[in-house]
């Protein structure tokens, strides 16, 4: 079993580079999100790529790939932010140096279509990883307050243990578990089925969340998963935030209850859902890698370990 690569924890005032390796990058929302960087003290890096846009990406698979492998080589930089998901970075998978990215160990925060780029840092570097806020989304609000910027700086800085709190309206079923975190985007872990990057949700303690979707898919998603045997071996789940999820085109909150219900109620390991993490606008980051625990009659959820060095 590959061993756990935890980055170096993030320090005041560091530099951050800023990566796009999956769809072209709306520059005014860039822009407003490095701003807000600097609000916090730290300095920015763009990748090569960044600015670029061929189709639907920010360059093609290659450009992608070595703008998001220049930021990994640079000494000076101490975190890697990636600025939007979409759709690519699978494609740019295969441009990629494992052995070069643990040589230089760094923080990676992203979400959606980083999925499948975290899910192959993890097979293939052992890397910890950061599911949260992205450069171009969360930070190019107009406002961000504690509520809505993912409470990525203490995590990534290296504070633990975090505990936060859960509601019993949260719970679709009860108990007490931890094993370290797993997931992400829902429809990205589904695709990377027969794939080396595979999630195994064995002993873990799963998360995921999804946007976008009919019910009709997410119930196919959903329904694929459990006959792969990915929810007989998890030991808790966390549901995310499922935004914008409808039923022939129309929001339909009691058959989405009733299918999340029908899928999780009965389980024997703790399910919460409605976690304020993913496609929402609170993104709050959580250690990909590290350990979580679940505990509903407490009301809690803790990181126990700090996902840094």
């Amino acid at each position: 079993m590959r061993r756990t690569l935890k980055p170096p924890r993030l320090r005041p005032g560091a530099t951050i580079g800023i990566a796009a390796l999956s769809g072209a990058v709306d520059i005014s929302r860039l822009e407003a999100g490095e701003r807000y960087l600097c609000s916090r003290g730290y300095a920015v890096v763009e990748a090569p790529n960044l600015r670029l846009c061929e189709g639907a990406f920010a360059g093609s698979d290659r450009e992608r790939a070595e703008g998001y492998m220049t930021l990994v080589r640079d000494p000076s930089i101490a975190a890697i932010f990636f600025a939007r998901g979409g759709w690519g970075a699978s494609r740019a998978i295969p441009h990629l140096d494992a052995k070069e990215i643990a040589s230089f160990a760094k923080i990676h925060l992203g979400a959606s279509d980083l999925t499948a780029l975290f899910a192959w840092l993890q097979k293939h570097v052992g890397l910890v990883t950061f599911h949260g806020p992205m450069v171009a989304v969360d930070f190019a609000r107009e406002r961000i307050s504690p509520e809505t910027d993912g409470g990525w700086e203490p995590v990534l800085s290296g504070r633990a243990p975090l505990e936060f709190a859960i509601e019993p309206d949260q719970v679709l079923a009860s108990g007490a578990a931890r094993g370290l975190l797993t997931g992400g985007c829902l429809s990205l872990l589904v695709s990377l089925e027969g794939t080396p990057e595979a999630v195994s949700t064995r002993g873990k303690i799963l998360f995921w969340e999804d946007v976008h979707e009919e019910l009709y898919r997410l119930d196919r998603m959903l329904t694929q998963w459990k006959r792969a045997g990915r929810f007989e071996e998890p030991a808790g789940v966390i549901i995310g935030a499922l935004e914008n999820i409808t039923r022939n085109g129309a929001p339909d909150p009691p058959a989405l209850e009733a299918l999340l219900r029908d899928f999780f109620a009965d389980a024997p390991y703790p399910v919460i859902r409605d976690w304020p993490a993913g496609h929402g606008r609170r993104n709050r980051t959580m250690p990909l890698s590290a350990t979580v625990s679940i505990d509903t009659p407490a009301g809690t959820v803790v990181y126990e370990e700090p996902g840094v060095a």
